[in-house]
Parts: structure tokens; C-alpha cells; sequence
């Protein structure tokens, strides 16, 4: 993870209030999810499949019951792809 450009990243998103404390929640819940599934995500975020599954194994592996954790993944792909992934139902009906 190229975790300082990432802070930068969210410190720049208008759509984040609480800049200090949600961007270091972002930041750590992304790390959380590198160490609990053993993964990259510079290499989830590359291809959309990984990404599918990275965010269904957050769900069951991570205890993502508030959704914090699929949030962080989501928004790093944003900021490496420069789009949002699409909900897992989107994707899903467009593998179909």
C-alpha cells in the first residue's frame, strides 16, 4: 500500500469532514486488512475480480460489521483507479 500518498489522498477529499480522524481510521483499517488477509492492495485494486473477492473476504474475515473496514478497501481503489468500485450487487449482476 502506498500508504503516505493515500493520506494525502483522503486529506484532500471534500467529502471527509473530520479530516485527522477519519483519514487515520482510513489509513489503519487498510493496514488491518493487509495483515488479516495476508494481501496487497495495490495488487487488489488492479484487477476487479481480486477486488470482488478482497471485499467479501473483509466481510466475513475482519468482523466488518459497520462496514469501516470495505469502506477503507473502497476508497483505496478509488484513489489508485480514480473511480468507485461498484456496489458488490452491481458487480455481480454484471458478471452475470
Amino acid at each position: 500500500m502506498r500508504e503516505r500518498e493515500f493520506e494525502r489522498y483522503l486529506l484532500s477529499d471534500e467529502s471527509i469532514k473530520s479530516k485527522t480522524k477519519a483519514v487515520n481510521s482510513r489509513v489503519s483499517k487498510a493496514r488491518l486488512i493487509e495483515r488479516e488477509l495476508g494481501v496487497d492492495l495495490d495488487e487488489v485494486v488492479s484487477d476487479d475480480t481480486v477486488m470482488y473477492e478482497t471485499l467479501i473476504r473483509v466481510k466475513q474475515e475482519t468482523n466488518d460489521q459497520n462496514g469501516n473496514n470495505s469502506n477503507a478497501l473502497r476508497k483505496y481503489y478509488e484513489f489508485s483507479n480514480g473511480n468507485k468500485f461498484p456496489t458488490l450487487a452491481e458487480y455481480e449482476q454484471k458478471e452475470a
